[in-house]
């Protein structure tokens, strides 16, 4: 009797213990970059003076993001901006953009979803601007630093 019982703990110990292997697989999403529209100054400018610039920036992401910060695109237009072909005389060097962080916070942008941002008080004229800055309409090229939420 006492052999019969070891035989059959035996069995039931190699019925419950199985090993097996094998492997899954996952796919991670290719994150797009986010898409801003051309800033444009929502003040007037004038030599020594500064405004805000108003952007907007979409997520076409399906999680949400964290922009960190807006700067200027120096790679596009003359250094990042751009004048009215009535203006082609304003000399854009007098121009200046200062990096926007909103106050250190940044912005959110929930997935598939976009939301102004204003840069406050981010673009300044020096005293160099010459008269033919006078009227001129500025284009504001900028891009943004950004993360996931």
């Amino acid at each position: 009797a006492v052999v019969g019982l070891s035989i059959a703990g035996a069995a039931a110990y190699a019925a419950w213990s199985v090993n097996g292997s094998g492997h899954g697989t996952a796919s991670a999403a290719t994150a797009q970059n986010l898409t801003l529209s051309t800033g444009v100054p929502s003040g007037t400018l004038y030599p020594g003076a500064s405004a805000d610039v108003d952007t907007n920036a979409a997520n076409s992401n399906p999680f949400a993001a964290h922009v960190v910060n807006v700067a200027l695109d120096t790679s596009k237009g003359q250094n990042g901006f751009d004048v009215d072909a009535g203006h082609s005389g304003c000399n854009l060097s007098s121009l200046s953009f200062t990096t926007a962080t909103n106050g250190g916070s940044g912005w959110d942008i929930l997935a598939n979803s976009s939301t102004d941002i204003d840069a406050a008080g981010s673009i300044a004229m020096d005293s160099s601007a010459n008269d033919s800055c006078q009227g001129a309409t500025f284009t504001v090229y900028l891009t943004a630093t950004a993360q996931s939420a």
